[in-house]
Formats: C-alpha cells, structure tokens, sequence
C-alpha cells in the first residue's frame, strides 16, 4: 500500500504539471531592448616584440695536425703507411692494389667482388664468420684508378683481419657459380642503370667530355661484354696486377710503425711481387684534351620523363693541379650547396628546381667541372638560361667580400670534421697516393686555403668554366627540343635513345666515346686544360 500510495502522489503531480499554462510548447524567442549596448571587450596588451641577440662572431679556427704520414716496406716490395692515433683502440686498414677500372671495366670489378667468395683454405661462410666474431667487417671495391680491400677492427684483432686480408687476397678460389651470379647481378645492375636518368646524364657527359677510348668516358658495358667475363680471365687479371710490389696497405688508428712492419712480415712476406715491369697506365696514352669547337646539346630522348636531366660542365684540371683549391673555393661559390648562388637564385627565387649544385670529379688526367640539376619538363629552356647567365657572372665579374669570406671560412672550418676517425684519416691518405700529391697536402690544405685571393676566383672561373661547355639533357625530346633551341639558338642538337646510342647519321658531333661515332671524326683544336 505504501507504494502505491506514493506512485500516485508523484503520478498526480506530474499531471498538474502538465495542465499548467504553456507548459509542453516550445519557449518563445525575445528580442533585446533596441537601447542595448553591446559590451565592449576589454583591449588586448600587445606582445612584447622578441628581440633576437646576434650570434658570437666567428672564433679563429682551432688548429688541427694532420697526423704524420710514415711509411715502411718490406722485402717483397710492399709499402706499409701508418697514421697514428691512439685515442681510441680501433685500425682501420686498406690494402690497396694499383689497378681499377680503367684497366678493364668488367675483369676489375668481377675480380674485386670475387674475393669475398672463399679462398683455397677458407669458404665465404669462413671468412663471414671468423671476421663477424670479432665485431669487425672486411669487404672490397673496385675504383676507377685502384682496388681496395678493407676492414675496421679493434687493436687485438687486427692480426686476424689481416690474416684474411691476405688470404683473400693472395689465395681466392674464384668458384664458377659465384661468378654466374655477378654476373647476373651485373646484368640487373645495367637495365637499373639504363632507366635512370641520373646515370644517363652522367654518364653521357663523360663520354661527351673525354676523347675517343678514354677509360674515364667509357660507354655503358653491354650484356653480351658482361657475359663474356669468365673464371680464366678473372684469374689472369688477378694475377697479373694482385702483387705486392703493385699494392700499398694503409693502417690508421692505435697502431705504431714497429707493430705495422711486424705484422707486414708475418701475414704477407709470402705475397709474390710483379717480375720486371708492370703493365702501363692506360692513362698514358692520351697526351691532350680538347674542348668542343661549338656549342652542342646532346639530348637524350626519355619518353615518359616528367622532367629534365640537366648536366652543363666541362673537362677542368687534374687533381694535383696547384689550382684545384682556388678553383674548388669558386665552385662552391657558384653551387657548393645552398648558400650558392645557383641554389639562391634558380631553386629559391625562380622556382626552377629543389636542388642545383656544382661538382668537380677528380682524376690522375684531367677531371671535369660540371653543374648538376633537374627541373620540370616545360621550365628546361628557361633552366638553361638561368645556367649560362650564372657562368658568364661567375666569368664577368669579381664575387663579392662576403662570398669569398664565408666560402674560405667553411672549407677551413669543416676540415677537422673530416678527419676525425681512422677511416677518414686513411681515405685522405689513399687521396695523397692515388693522385700523386705531396706527402704534407693536408697538413697544409687550410694555409693553402687562406692564401686564395678574391681576384683568384674570377681567374679560376675564366680558366674553367667554359662559355662553351658540354651540355647534357634527357628528358622528353618531344617536349625540349623546341625550348633548347629558343633558349640556345646556336647550339647544334644531338640526338641520344636511352642506350646513350647515338642516332644522327653524320656522327661528327656525336660523342667521341660513343660505338657509332666516326672512329677518325675530331674536334677542332680549342685550348686544352692545364695540366
């Protein structure tokens, strides 16, 4: 009774609720007196303006001592070179055998890939295992001008690295299989190739820039060169330049010269040496270089591309010319990265690209200078032009205070960092050797830098940049050649397929390292690089 009594005594007030007036309509909506104010709200304080405090001027540069460069032999003809530095108890060692691509291409690399495949008393598996133990590595490459075989270890285990160093080297069993497999691998590697354009652009360049034969011009290998490779020729070219009076190990780190000849006696004195003489730089055989007699734009028709492929340079000097400082200072200043004026003013102001910048490939013969980009298929003439006017600036007039400033402050001041570890230091030691600089080159870099004058850089850009380079495009001729001619109008085209073939039928102007190119066919004199 209880609930029932109060179940109706809430049920009886809900009701009454309900009959009230108004109630169950919606609420109707007023309007504010018209004489209302709106209320203000209060005034906001501004912001205190945040003052940025200028950054320190730069500090004089803290020396740093490229370690001494000492250099032992042993009796078979070997040179060992020790750089010290026992800060931390790690070697880095480099066996370094004076032949490399330009040599031959395909046997140079075939047989530096091989020796990581088992030797006569060890198998790969060995050899990955014994090294890996230890927490080191060991591997080896192929270069244009030398073969290296390398390997990091700490202190107590350098013995063991060498030790497999050596056996690698002076013992490979050169397995058929393995060498079925490179191969293979190769021909993967030349189709990837094939469809970049990166390496179209580059490697046309080269072909381009270089005379006829030349090993640093030489075409894209093909198939049937790779597939001729075999173990027989393997072996010959290892055993005709894998010899220890033709090769130079490099130990940097927590080593000392004494423990160096020690462990050249112990782990390689077996190594045998090269009888009479070794066989002849390839290089030797081209005594000039010329440039080309006219504007020429080799284009290489890419169908597809969404945009252009873009190399504009020419052959420079040497790496151990004395002028390579002053002129690597006045590339930078041109397009060392984004401070320089091409990154400035095509990337930033005009919009043409993401990146531009200069390079300068090194070589024992004459290297080449090129400026390297990519922009948007329908902006390729107006990026051409943007290039040239830069070079006829660079060539013109004087670089500002401010450029030559900050480009010798960055080449002294980012030196150290490149000689902070045992395999830096030894890289800058194989740089010495291979072309041929002075022993002291790099404890000497930031005086030779300091003593570049500004009036140097407009020399350098004279005597470098050519007004009449080489230039290179791929992309889609359909598309580009039009805008390269309104943009070049005395420039002659030439005609590329993504082979790097070329298809003009009066091969003149083709380049000279190119498989259709007239074999008597030259340029006329222009005047050569110094050497």
């Amino acid at each position: 009774m209880f609930t029932r009594t109060t179940n109706s005594f809430a049920t009886a007030l809900v009701v009454a609720a309900l009959a009230a007036p108004g109630c169950g309509k919606q609420k109707a909506e007023t309007t504010p007196p018209t004489d209302t104010k709106p209320v203000e709200a209060p005034p906001v304080a501004d912001k205190p303006a945040r003052v940025y405090q200028d950054p320190p001027p730069p500090t004089e540069p803290r020396e740093v001592q490229f370690p001494d460069l000492q250099k032992i032999q042993i009796k078979n003809g070997l040179e060992i070179y020790v750089v010290e530095n026992h800060e931390v108890p790690l070697v880095s060692a480099q066996l370094v055998i004076k032949a490399g691509t330009m040599d031959d291409e395909q046997l140079a690399e075939m047989t530096a890939n091989m020796l990581g495949e088992g030797t006569k008393t060890r198998t790969k598996a060995k050899i990955d295992e014994e090294i890996e133990f230890v927490g080191g590595s060991l591997g080896a490459g192929a270069g244009v001008h030398d073969t290296s075989v390398y390997t990091q270890v700490l202190k107590r285990d350098i013995k063991l690295a060498l030790t497999l160093m050596a056996d690698e080297v002076m013992n490979p069993a050169f397995p058929p299989a393995a060498l079925d497999k490179l191969k293979e691998k190769a021909k993967t590697g030349l189709k990837a190739m094939k469809s970049n354009s990166d390496v179209l652009a580059d490697q046309l360049f080269d072909m381009v820039a270089y005379p006829a034969g030349h090993p640093y011009g030489r075409p894209l290998p093909t198939e049937a060169q790779i597939d001729a490779v075999t173990v027989d020729a393997v072996k010959k070219f290892h055993d005709t330049f894998y010899r220890s009076n033709n090769s130079y190990l490099i130990l940097s780190g927590d080593i000392t010269v004494p423990e160096a000849e020690k462990l050249g006696n112990e782990v390689f004195a077996k190594w045998k040496p090269i009888e009479g003489q070794a066989p002849a730089n390839p290089l030797n055989g081209f005594k000039s270089y010329k440039h080309p007699p006219k504007l020429i734009v080799h284009l290489v028709n890419r169908p597809g591309s969404a945009q252009s492929d873009i190399r504009v340079g020419n052959l420079a000097l040497a790496r151990k010319n004395p002028d390579w400082i002053k002129l690597d200072l006045a590339s930078d200043i041109l397009g060392g990265g984004s401070t320089g004026r091409l990154f400035l003013d095509v990337r930033e102001e005009k919009g043409l690209t993401y990146g531009i910048y200069t390079k300068m490939e090194p070589g024992v013969a004459p290297g080449t200078w090129r400026i390297w980009t990519k922009t948007k298929t329908a902006t390729t003439g107006e990026m051409l032009k943007a290039i040239f006017g830069h070079i006829k600036k660079m060539r013109d007039e004087d670089v500002t205070t401010k450029e030559f400033e900050d480009v010798t402050r960055e080449a002294i001041g980012s030196f150290p960092l490149s000689i902070e570890t045992a395999d830096q230091v030894a890289g800058r030691v194989r740089t010495i050797l291979t072309y041929g600089l002075p022993n002291d080159y790099f404890k000497t870099y930031r005086d030779e830098v300091r003593k570049a004058q500004i009036d140097d850089m407009k020399t350098m850009a004279r005597k470098f940049m050519n007004d009449v380079p080489v230039v290179i495009v791929v992309g889609r001729a359909d598309k580009t050649e039009q805008q390269i001619k309104d943009a070049l109008p005395d420039a002659t085209i030439v005609h590329y397929d993504t082979d790097l073939k070329c298809l003009e039928k009066d091969t003149t102007f083709c380049a000279a390292n190119n498989a259709l190119a007239a074999a008597g066919a030259a340029p006329a004199p222009a005047p050569a690089p110094a050497k």
